[in-house]
């Protein structure tokens, strides 16, 4: 049980994957100061990081972005493979089937352009090689009425990124977190739902009814369902619920969440699956890649440990934001899979007809206006989030940055030596590229 009120250098709220690492790494660089974890969950990472698909890559259009994910999945690469901690890190590729249309489409020329400036590794199938490596994949709606109605475009080329896969989000964030463990003067605690940001007069006058809106004012703390905890820094790293603290403070993080489902459906039982899943060719893996189908945002991971498949659908037009999440939010709906991903996975993959799932969860992503995240501090409070659904695949460099601003530094440095300004992501006088490339 926490005291009625006590006192550390930092509180970080939210234990999610970008919390436990932007914990490590401000201890790590400020070991003389006291750095409190606090999630309102029984343990780390059990809410939207353990909803995700937790797939990984760098393809991406904006140099921030590309930035971002190619530095943190080259630190989970030297972690799995030098430090010897197992993420459960699979190179099995991103693969964007993408019609005529869309191929030819401006926007599709600059990312791939800006990916070879960049030296992302991307390579183009055009449909007959596609159709070699995946037999079961249907290129061809000609006569197809259905296929018709629900606007599907055919596969004509794939945009395949060899340096992309998968990994387990619960074996990341227990690096992080025993990590942070180690060094850390104070234990995270659960449980700990924090419920309001303190807000105090900078400096007070200890006038009845203070802050006034004349008075200078700062975040001194949070209060929690188990007393206060004052803090000279308190860090918001809390996703889609990031609203329901900063606005009643008057902080607008100009993000807005969104429902996002995996459905898990077995191979093990169907040939045809199996052959589908085992796919040969695109890496050393024999696996098919993460893929994402051209119509609906309708995608698929590959799950060799369950021999499956995680199936999800990155909807935007006709689905909801959500300016909190909430509850509900958690909770997926079967309908969702029957009517909507149901009838696009099984045109494109005939293999996949009368799959149904076998397990399923949900969870929230908290987008940004232009599809980059946010590393700001103001006034006491330095917010880590709108990551827009890519919040494992640059939770490393995001983690850097914030360390770097906390500590007054100009210049946050990446894995591999590669710098960011630590206030380009910030609110105000944000240098960076809108993002096109979303799923």
């Amino acid at each position: 049980m926490l005291s009625n009120e006590e006192t550390v250098d930092i509180v970080i709220v939210g234990a999610g994957v970008i919390g436990v690492a932007t914990a490590y790494y401000l201890q790590k660089n400020n070991p003389s100061k006291k750095i409190l974890l606090v999630d309102r969950y029984l343990a780390a990472g059990q809410a939207n990081t353990a909803m995700s698909a937790a797939a990984v890559r760098n393809m991406f259009a904006s140099s921030t972005n590309q930035l971002l994910t190619d530095t943190s999945i080259k630190y989970f690469e030297h972690v799995q493979n030098e430090i010897g901690y197992d993420l459960m890190f699979e190179k099995t590729g991103y693969l964007w089937l993408l019609s005529e249309e869309q191929f030819s489409h401006e926007s599709v020329k600059l990312w791939i352009k800006r990916m070879k400036e960049s030296n992302i590794s991307c390579k183009v199938y055009d449909k007959k090689q596609l159709k070699e490596l995946i037999p079961n994949l249907n290129v061809d709606f000609t006569g197809d009425d259905e296929a018709e109605l629900m606007n599907l475009q055919e596969v004509s080329y794939g945009l395949f990124g060899a340096d992309c896969g998968v990994l387990d989000p619960t074996r990341l964030v227990e690096y992080y977190l025993e990590g942070f463990v180690k060094i850390s003067k104070v234990k995270p605690r659960y449980g700990v739902d924090v419920q309001t940001l303190i807000v105090e007069a900078n400096p007070p006058l200890e006038l009845p009814g203070e802050p006034f809106v004349w008075q200078k004012k700062h975040v001194v703390g949070v209060r929690t369902n188990k007393g206060d905890i004052r803090a000279e820094t308190v860090v918001l790293a809390t996703g889609a619920w990031a609203n329901e603290l900063l606005d009643p403070i008057g902080i607008d993080s100009l993000t807005k969440a969104k429902k996002r489902q995996i459905f898990v459906l077995h191979a093990a039982d169907k040939a045809e699956l199996l052959e589908v899943l085992n796919t040969k060719g695109f890496s050393e893996m024999d696996s098919i890649p993460f893929t994402i189908l051209p119509s609906a945002g309708v995608y698929f991971r590959p799950q060799h440990q369950e021999k499956g498949f995680w199936i999800g659908c990155g909807d935007k037009f006709g689905r909801e934001y959500k300016y909190i999440q909430t509850d509900e939010d958690l909770v997926p709906e079967s309908a969702y899979y029957e009517d909507s991903i149901y009838p696009v996975l099984s045109k494109y993959f005939p293999a996949f007809t009368d799959a149904r799932p076998v397990n399923s969860w949900a969870g929230g992503y908290s987008y940004a206006p232009d599809r980059i995240p946010f590393v700001y501090k103001k006034s006491g409070v330095l917010v880590v989030g709108g990551a827009s659904g890519s919040g494992i695949m640059k939770a490393d460099a995001l983690a850097r940055i914030a360390d770097a601003l906390y500590r007054g530094e100009s210049e946050a440095e990446l894995f591999g030596g590669k710098t960011m300004p630590s206030t380009a992501l910030g609110l105000k006088n944000r240098k960076v590229e809108v993002e096109s490339v979303i799923i």
